[in-house]
């Protein structure tokens, strides 16, 4: 599994270099640059620089510039993973290759693991580029904790990793990719709290947004560079996550899995 891990990664990596180095590069910079103006905006000119006391009470007396920030911040990180990872499979499809894939004895979480570790290094460095243009924009990251930060960038890396097998399976399944994706990341961006607090949403709302683990791991996040908060100071949000991504992981391969079997059989009957 992992010298398919590295294949893969590699493989990819070559591609995105050879096939848009600078067009990649500079995407990632106009989406960093374009996502910090939009907080600054709204901050500003929307609610004159201030915030009611509703939203104090419910983000610990957060400045909201750097709430908005690291929500965009962490859900633009959050699609590009989740994204390129569960598309692997229909690009395979796209290019006349998942046959052969499917018939080989490489692993498929290899596989799958090797388009997560590339797809990783460049959006780290989207999520850092926004976050350099909002320390500019004015926002303040008070506590940055370099062992928290680490472990709460881990942790999320497994819980995207786990939506992206479910949507994988979903896309592979449904010969679809532009609906799926953009429909799971327009209901991501309006339920789990990316740029308001989920306590705002309807009552009846709000469970649905502990639906996927991003929420929970966006809320961690928060707590650690705003309040100062460390991982272990929330077992429940810990818990959260972590139930939801094995439930994500059991339901996506097997899922994964059956919709394999339906290709293979439509090819060879």
């Amino acid at each position: 599994m992992f010298r398919v891990l590295l294949a893969t990664a590699k493989r990819n990596f070559i591609v995105s270099r050879r096939a848009y180095p600078w067009s990649l590069f500079v995407g990632r910079v106009i989406t960093g640059a374009y996502t910090v103006l939009i907080s600054l905006f709204l901050y500003v000119y929307l609610f004159q620089g201030q915030t009611n006391t509703l939203f104090d009470t419910y983000t610990d007396n957060a400045d909201y510039l750097a709430f908005a920030i690291l929500g965009a911040a962490f859900f633009t990180f959050a699609i590009a993973s989740i994204m390129n990872v569960s598309r692997t499979m229909m690009v395979e499809v796209w290019e006349g290759t998942l046959e052969t894939l499917l018939l080989s004895p490489s692993s498929r979480l290899g596989y799958m693991l090797g388009s997560l570790l590339e797809q990783i290094s460049r959006a780290t460095l989207e999520l850092a580029v926004i976050l350099l243009f909002g320390w500019i924009a004015g926002a303040r990251f008070p506590y940055l904790d370099p062992v928290q930060i680490l472990s709460v960038w881990g942790i999320s890396i497994f819980a995207l990793f786990s939506m992206s097998i479910t949507l994988a399976a979903l896309m592979l399944s449904t010969r679809d990719t532009y609906i799926s994706q953009n429909t799971l990341f327009i209901l991501m961006s309006l339920l789990c709290g990316v740029t308001f607090p989920i306590q705002y949403l309807p009552a009846w709302v709000q469970p649905l947004s502990h639906a996927v683990p991003f929420t929970a791991v966006l809320d961690l996040f928060r707590k650690v560079i705003l309040q100062g908060h460390t991982v272990g100071q929330h077992p429940e949000l810990l818990i959260e996550i972590f139930a939801l991504s094995v439930a994500y992981l059991a339901l996506g391969f097997w899922w994964l899995h059956r919709s394999e079997r339906k290709f293979l059989q439509k090819i060879f009957g």
